[in-house]
């Protein structure tokens, strides 16, 4: 089965949201001040990433996620 990573950016809020896959109910975690890990209710499957004061923290360069070993990117034909 193909997953979309998908990316979102609220500049008013100055979040990224980060979405694996298919949205679903999740809960999130505090994995780090501000940033948050979204796990599907049911499967307790990785969702995706929230990321408050995202510029504030120096945008892409100084963010760091980790990700699960089993996480697959494959180009889209």
């Amino acid at each position: 089965m193909k997953q979309n990573l998908d990316i979102y950016y609220d500049k008013e809020a100055d979040i990224l949201e980060i979405t694996i896959s298919q949205p679903s109910q999740c809960i999130f975690d505090e994995i780090e001040e501000g940033i948050f890990e979204a796990h599907d209710m049911e499967t307790n499957e990785l969702k995706g990433y929230k990321i408050f004061d995202f510029v504030k923290r120096g945008g892409m360069k100084d963010i760091r996620i980790p990700l699960p070993a089993n996480v697959k990117i494959e180009a889209v034909d």
